[in-house]
């Protein structure tokens, strides 16, 4: 099977505001997956917060709090294709307290971006969140080194992050890590390979989505059973053990 017949399931990962939902806008735009009244409200939504570019995460933050706050709390999913591939991209939330959805979306996922913002180099999300993609097991990881622009595209700064990162991933179950250097809001090496950075010499992120071989990774061996979600009890009386029928009835059990 090519590259061209099969669908490619990403996540993003990595610390809140660096940048994983304006990645996604970014791609999606540039792919011509956004329609045009959704494109005039993420405009208009731009204007109204004084911003003086289109604030290409708003594509994404679909819950009104999230629009609100700023921040990424559920999981989105976004479908978008190119003439060599399909994809199906999850938005996941940067922030330690909703990990949880970033499991979520990351579970079906076969190849995880993390982003990690040039300035700060790899913090402690951006590290567990690419050791819960290897628990996950998922065996493509690329660190998109962004907002490369903030800093001049400095090429020292991004080998040494980006050396730091593969030793960290030397450690994890995770056969391919690619490494690239972008600006998701301008677009630099998103889609196209960017003029700022004549020192990479390796593919634009959409390329390396495009041509990442995937066909090796399946495991017709291992079972896995995913577990979304767990109900707590809330109330003294659910308390007790409670069991749930082959036929859906539920009741205490008897101690």
């Amino acid at each position: 099977m090519t590259a061209s017949t099969t669908l490619l399931r990403i996540a993003t990962a990595g610390s809140v505001d660096d940048g994983k939902s304006t990645l996604i806008g970014r791609l999606l735009y540039d792919s011509k997956a956004v329609m045009e009244d959704q494109w005039a409200s993420v405009e208009q939504t731009s204007r109204e917060r004084g911003h003086d570019y289109t604030d290409l995460a708003l594509v994404t933050d679909g819950l009104r709090a999230e629009r609100e706050q700023g921040i990424t709390i559920d999981v989105a999913y976004r479908y978008f294709a190119t003439p060599k591939r399909k994809f199906i991209i999850a938005d996941t939330p940067g922030h330690i307290q909703y990990t949880r959805n970033m499991v979520t979306g990351a579970s079906t996922a076969q190849l995880v971006i993390v982003l990690v913002d040039a300035r700060h180099g790899l913090l402690e999300q951006s590290r567990r969140h690419a050791f819960l993609a290897s628990l996950l097991g998922i065996q493509h990881i690329v660190l998109a080194v962004n907002k490369m622009d903030l800093i001049g595209w400095d090429k020292d700064k991004f080998e040494a992050i980006r050396d730091e990162f593969h030793a960290f991933a030397a450690r994890l179950d995770v056969q391919d890590v690619a490494t690239i250097p972008i600006s998701a809001l301008n677009g630099d090496n998103v889609v196209t390979k960017s003029d700022e950075t004549p020192w990479y010499e390796g593919p634009a992120l959409l390329t390396h989505l495009e041509e990442v071989y995937i066909a090796g990774d399946r495991n017709l061996v291992d079972v896995r059973f995913p577990v979304q979600y767990v109900i707590r009890p809330h109330t003294q009386a659910s308390r007790s053990p409670q069991l749930c029928g082959h036929r859906g009835q539920w009741g205490n059990a008897s101690r």
